[in-house]
């Protein structure tokens, strides 16, 4: 293996910008940087054991960071059950911020440390994903899934729980469902969308006037269900793709007066135990994203000691229906619901008229 000095030699630099270059500082000139990484590559040269060992199992979020989520943190939580019953430490990084321009993913791996990495990523990644994939490194995708033959992806199939939570919605009478997506495409809201669409096609329900896209945020799902209550030929149940959205749509419909279930039946999307936590408790399309990080952690263990090859590319366990308090028949009277908790059961031309002469808020 070539050393620093073989490669300060091959660039035409001192040591000391390789050395920079490598840890990944930013007081290289562009074209010195590349100079340096083209030699490193021509080397192929790799930082010393001795100067950082490369023991780390990484969750890389090559997208947004969003540590923070109800998904990601129970991931987290079982990553971590399952980093304690092993040598390894974990660590998080993104992508965005940590790699280095003209990087390979093999010597960003080696400048960090990381001996193995669970990817967190959106649809829009993939292309980084399969890149990472290219180079031979062990990774295991988390939640978003495509065909890449012999790619390992962790997720929880939520399609069949989904096409339930539509069907049940159907059994009580419901005709207009609205579908509230989350904004970041993955493979997991993907299967949801799909389960959606598919099942109202089947029954000539389906209207794309009912679906949105929104951010997976609390305060997203208040905006939601105002928006909802005040459609001129609203839907009389929704399916919330977000668990953060969903509790954010309940909170607002108690301000509003909204009547869950009697105004609006909702179902929701619960990582962890959520719909426990808000009243009425939520009917929900439930997964353990606990045991997904865990499941996670130790397919990647697999990967790293090479027996990847006796483990299926895809694994996980079926999301399931949970039918709790928050899903009942439509009303006889689907009221319009403004914001300032006026109840009106009007023609759409009044009900238009109406949210003009609201204040702001309201219209929004």
């Amino acid at each position: 293996m070539a050393s620093i000095r073989e490669v300060a030699r091959e660039a035409g630099v001192s040591i000391a910008t390789v050395s920079r270059v490598i840890n990944g500082r930013d007081s290289v000139a562009p074209h010195l940087r590349r100079q340096v990484l083209e030699a490193v590559n021509r080397c192929e040269y790799a930082p010393a054991v001795g100067i950082r060992s490369q023991n780390s199992v990484a969750l890389i979020y090559t997208g947004p960071f969003t540590p923070g989520s109800p998904y990601d943190s129970a991931c987290i939580d079982g990553m971590v059950e399952a980093m304690r019953e092993s040598p390894h430490d974990l660590i998080l990084v993104d992508m965005r911020r940590d790699k280095a321009r003209g990087e390979t993913y093999r010597q960003f791996f080696a400048r960090k440390g990381i001996c193995g990495a669970i990817l967190r990523s959106t649809a829009a990644e993939r292309e980084t994903v399969e890149q990472m994939a290219d180079e031979g490194l062990p990774i295991v995708v988390l939640g978003d899934h495509f065909h890449r033959p012999g790619l390992p992806f962790v997720f929880s199939e939520s399609a069949a729980a989904s096409r339930q939570a539509i069907e049940h919605l159907l059994s009580l009478g419901h005709t207009r469902i609205a579908f509230a997506a989350c904004e970041r495409e993955d493979g997991d809201h993907r299967d949801r969308f799909d389960a959606y669409c598919s099942t109202l096609q089947s029954r000539g329900l389906f209207s794309a006037d009912l679906i949105g896209r929104i951010p997976p945020h609390r305060l997203d799902g208040e905006k939601l269900i105002r928006n909802l209550m005040g459609m001129p030929s609203r839907p009389t149940a929704v399916f919330i793709a977000d668990p953060l959205v969903a509790v954010g749509a309940i909170n607002e419909a108690h301000k509003m007066g909204v009547k869950i279930p009697e105004d609006l039946s909702i179902v929701g999307f619960d990582d962890t135990d959520m719909r426990a936590l808000i009243y009425p408790k939520m009917t929900s399309v439930c997964q353990d994203s606990r045991m997904l990080g865990r499941v996670a952690f130790e397919r990647l263990l697999e990967k790293m000691a090479g027996r990847d090859a006796e483990s299926p590319a895809e694994r996980g366990q079926a999301a399931w229906l949970e039918i709790n308090e928050t899903t009942a028949p439509p009303p006889e009277i689907a009221y319009h619901i403004l914001p300032n908790r006026t109840r009106l059961a009007t023609s759409p031309r009044h009900l238009e008229a109406a949210i003009a002469t609201e204040s702001p808020t309201a219209a929004r």
